[in-house]
């Protein structure tokens, strides 16, 4: 077969989702013995729109096969002004063993390094065949995280009284983010990851289509309590997704364990009762780890972050996710 890389339009949005929906369930119900999507296929839709309404079109790579017109396979990326995020990579079950995985990553590092940027992504450590992708094209892994989740998480008396003292002097910081807390997060970004992500967070905070939830935790000294305080600086900050396609808390980054953590119960308090979202909590942070598995969180995963080129500074806790990708 010959195929074609192009850069997805519009037009092209249900059939990348309904491939993004079946390549993915394909390899979940094979390795792990369930699906991660459910419902209609458009549900993947998500994907296209949001990095669409992010970065414009044309960040989108899907190799298409020439004779029948079939999109194969797709990639989504993400410019940054520090560096390019790699997103979720896909080949449709009906193309398997055409090495298109590598066609697509091979132009999306050319454009990575064209830019003069390093390029970043998380891959399910559980997932050999695309470690190994990754790992010949020279990406190295940086950090491990552990995807968590809380089947019944309550915001209980008995939970609240499980609360380290160090987290209960957390919380009375956190409160909902505003547009105008973005330049702080961003700040706060830099200094500890040395990424940025402007365009993101503005995203997430002005919630246009509904499915985001942000918050931040201020710095100690700041002004608390009140949604229409003047803002200062931030200590950390946490976003949620809510979407049929994807139900996770992140990304995030704080300056500690107990921030975090003060974050995470705020998120979760949030949904109690109404999901069940995952969330990557980095594998040396053994202080938050601790806590979390006496809320009752299970681990359901694991996943690598990894660089080619650059590595991130990380002097922070960082929590990732995967709609945009957060690398």
């Amino acid at each position: 077969m010959n195929f074609k890389l192009e850069r997805a339009t519009e037009k092209d949005w249900d059939e990348v989702a309904a491939m993004i929906y079946d390549s993915t369930n394909v390899w979940y119900e094979k390795n792990r013995g369930f699906s991660i999507f459910q419902g209609d296929k458009s549900v993947t839709r998500v994907y296209c729109e949001t990095y669409d309404a992010l970065e414009g079109p044309g960040n989108c790579v899907i190799a298409r096969e020439e004779i029948s017109g079939r999109i194969a396979a797709s990639c989504f990326m993400h410019p940054r002004s520090t560096h390019y995020s790699l997103g979720i990579m896909n080949v449709h079950p009906d193309f398997f063993g055409q090495k298109l995985s590598s066609l697509i990553l091979r132009e999306i590092i050319a454009e990575s390094q064209n830019a003069g940027k390093p390029l970043r992504l998380f891959s399910s450590a559980m997932n050999l065949d695309s470690f190994n992708l990754y790992n010949r094209y020279g990406f190295r892994p940086y950090a491990v995280f552990q995807d968590m989740m809380i089947p019944e998480f309550s915001a209980s008396v008995m939970i609240q009284e499980s609360l380290p003292e160090s987290v209960k002097s957390e919380l009375v910081r956190v409160r909902r983010a505003t547009v105008t807390d973005v330049p702080e997060i961003v700040k706060l970004e830099m200094e500890l990851a040395g990424i940025e992500r402007t365009r993101d967070f503005t995203h997430f905070i002005t919630n246009a289509n509904g499915i985001w939830n942000t918050w931040v935790l201020e710095a100690e000294g700041e002004k608390t309590g009140c949604e229409n305080s003047v803002h200062g600086k931030i200590d950390g900050v946490l976003t949620s997704v809510l979407h049929p396609a994807s139900h996770m808390l992140g990304p995030g980054i704080m300056r500690t364990e107990a921030q975090m953590l003060a974050l995470i119960y705020t998120a979760l308090s949030h949904f109690a009762g109404n999901s069940t979202p995952v969330f990557l909590v980095p594998s040396t942070c053994q202080f938050a780890l601790k806590t979390l598995y006496g809320w009752g969180a299970k681990n359901t995963e694991i996943h690598l972050g990894q660089a080619l080129g650059e590595i991130p500074l990380l002097e922070g806790v960082l929590m990732p996710t995967f709609l945009p990708e957060t690398a």
